[in-house]
């Protein structure tokens, strides 16, 4: 039996990656807690470095968010990388929006429409 280690409620966004430091580097947000976020990224070389800032492009939004966290695990496999990150220095108000984003994308998918 596994142990889930996770304590905070995840959320799936469709939200994309645009630069991991200077680097252009593509990828997606599979998933987005208070704590931190997975993503995978189209790239087999992630230089794994203590701390990172990643640029968020999020479809409502002008401009990139940029975000630094702390790079837990990484997973290579296909020509790709899969990242858990844990953030170190994310504002407020992006983690609340992003939070409330994802809980409401949740919403859509499990309660069936009102009649």
């Amino acid at each position: 039996m596994t142990i889930e280690r996770r304590r905070e409620r995840r959320f799936l966004l469709n939200l994309s990656v645009n630069k991991i430091n200077i680097r252009g580097v593509s990828g997606k947000v599979l998933n987005f807690s208070r704590k931190g976020m997975k993503v995978i990224l189209d790239a087999s070389d992630f230089d794994a470095k203590p701390d990172i800032q990643i640029f968020i492009d999020r479809p409502d939004y002008n401009q990139d968010i940029p975000v630094i966290a702390s790079v837990i695990w990484v997973k290579p496999f296909e020509g790709k990388c899969e990242v858990g990150l844990k953030f170190e220095k994310i504002p407020a108000e992006v983690k609340a929006d992003f939070l409330e984003y994802g809980y409401n994308m949740w919403l859509k998918k499990n309660i069936p429409p009102q009649q």
